[in-house]
């Protein structure tokens, strides 16, 4: 538990009290007063409490727990209870578990595609004045389209970033030593990235290097889609046709989910990396396409201590079909929902996205910061000590390219957990069918349960109150 500062009275409650207080005005006028509190009475030093329901990734509940700190130090009147709840389904699934069970957090961490379904039915509280009368605008920079889709909906800002998110390839540096070759540069192309992780595996003996580690998720394999210059949907904001089964996106899946595994052997299958073996971290695998917050995992002071770090760098992602080159990008962060504590919870989220909150949150998680200044002036040198990442500014010029994967009221992740895995990736990955017999069954699967009538738009209006955004065309 985490002890925060106890705001001043909430709207909401000053509106509630003042109904009742017009009424008792009167009556008040004629009797007796009430003795005033005593300074230092209980009552009249209470703090306030709010729950914060946090994602629980390894990097990141350090980082909680020294945000919570240094706030409750701050800030003796608000009382912070954090709770870490899992990562990616189950994190969501309980909070929507505790939002039907009438037991809401104050905050919640969510992904940039993912809050939108709260924001539709009515659960988040719209930040835009609390924003504006705090001056906290430098994470919301104007012209950047990817922060405006995944901050912004309807007019109303939702939520606050606590990073930039951008994913580049990561390649330690000692298979391409091994091998004698130059590391890759932020101009390389499609055909040298191939090339490269041919050179670099090497399956002889027991200690097996592969070219690159895969990622075996459509939302990571969103990047390889784009860079053909086709995207899945008619729009990426609430759209409402898919289109899985163009021929460009057959080949690249099919490349990237199993030909580089089954048939060129550049790529550990599946069964290869059960139990963790045969990753980049282990020391088994060249390349990654990977993100800010992985940084931790590969050449952090506790692993330099330990001797068991694995040097790397970074570089941006390789030149295919779309000469624009775009990169998947995203603000990810915290929401403030609506319970009787909206200003306290405004407080925290404020601490966590303000400059203070962002050098804590960065340096413990790895992750890139909310805004451009902090990011030169901060990031880049702190990984660079940190982490020994010396092209960190290929993750700004990468963002400058960036845009966002799929958003609206039916969550990219409803979309993968309910079609995208079970029709199209778990057949492929396992090599019972091909991307050409499985995407247009995705694209069919897709169209129907999530962007059919009644699921993209208006699905909330089937769940009973109180029951939290739907997670499929049942509630």
């Amino acid at each position: 538990m985490t002890r925060r500062l106890s705001p001043a009275v909430s709207r909401r409650r000053f509106l509630q009290v003042s109904g009742a207080g017009a009424a008792a005005l009167a009556l008040a006028a004629c009797a007796t007063p009430a003795p005033a509190a005593a300074p230092g009475d209980d009552a009249a030093m209470a703090p306030v409490e709010i729950d914060f329901a946090a994602w629980a990734g390894n990097t990141d509940i350090p980082a909680w727990e020294e945000l919570e700190r240094v706030f409750s130090e701050q800030n003796p009147d608000i009382v912070v209870t954090t709770a870490p709840s899992g990562t990616g389904a189950d994190y969501y699934t309980g909070l929507q578990t505790s939002i039907a069970g009438g037991a809401p957090p104050d905050v919640a961490s969510f992904q940039g595609w993912e809050w939108q379904p709260y924001a539709d039915a009515g659960q988040l509280a719209p930040l835009d004045t609390y924003i504006q009368e705090s001056g906290l605008s430098g994470p919301y920079p104007d012209g950047v389209q990817s922060i405006e889709d995944s901050t912004r909906r309807d007019g109303k800002r939702y939520l606050m970033p606590l990073q930039v998110g951008v994913m580049l390839m990561l390649y330690a540096r000692q298979p391409f030593d091994d091998a004698g070759l130059d590391y890759p540069t932020d101009d390389w192309t499609f055909d040298e990235f191939l090339s490269m992780a041919e050179q670099v595996t090497n399956l002889d003996g027991d200690n097996r290097m592969y070219g690159f580690q895969p990622s075996g998720i459509w939302p990571r394999d969103i990047h390889w889609i784009r860079s053909t210059g086709k995207q899945e949907f008619d729009q990426l904001v609430d759209p409402t046709t898919a289109s899985f089964d163009q021929p460009e996106i057959i080949e690249i899946v099919q490349l990237l989910t199993q030909d580089l595994q089954y048939k060129m052997g550049i790529s550990p299958t599946p069964a290869d990396m059960s139990g963790g073996t045969n990753t980049i971290e282990t020391g088994n695998a060249a390349m990654k396409y990977e993100g800010a917050w992985f940084l931790p995992n590969l050449n952090s002071p506790e692993l330099r201590d330990a001797g068991a770090e694995v040097p790397f760098d970074v570089v941006m992602m390789p030149q295919y079909l779309d000469e624009d080159r775009p990169h998947r990008g995203w603000s990810e962060g915290v929401a403030v929902l609506n319970t009787d504590s909206v200003d306290a919870a405004w407080e925290y989220t404020a601490f966590m996205g303000g400059e203070e909150g962002q050098k804590i949150y960065s340096t413990l998680t790895g992750r890139l910061p909310n805004t451009e200044d902090l990011i030169h002036s901060f990031w880049i040198p702190t990984i660079e000590e940190r982490f020994g990442v010396s092209n960190g500014a290929a993750f700004v010029e990468a963002f400058k390219r960036s845009e966002v994967d799929v958003i609206g009221g039916v969550s990219r992740g409803q979309m993968w957990n309910e079609v995208v895995r079970p029709v199209g990736w778990d057949p492929l990955l396992n090599n019972s069918a091909t991307a050409a017999e499985v995407l247009p069954e995705v694209t069919k699967g897709v169209q129907a349960d999530t962007m059919g009538p009644g699921s993209w738009t208006g699905a909330e209006s089937a769940c009973p109150a109180g029951a939290g955004p739907c997670t499929s065309r049942t509630c």
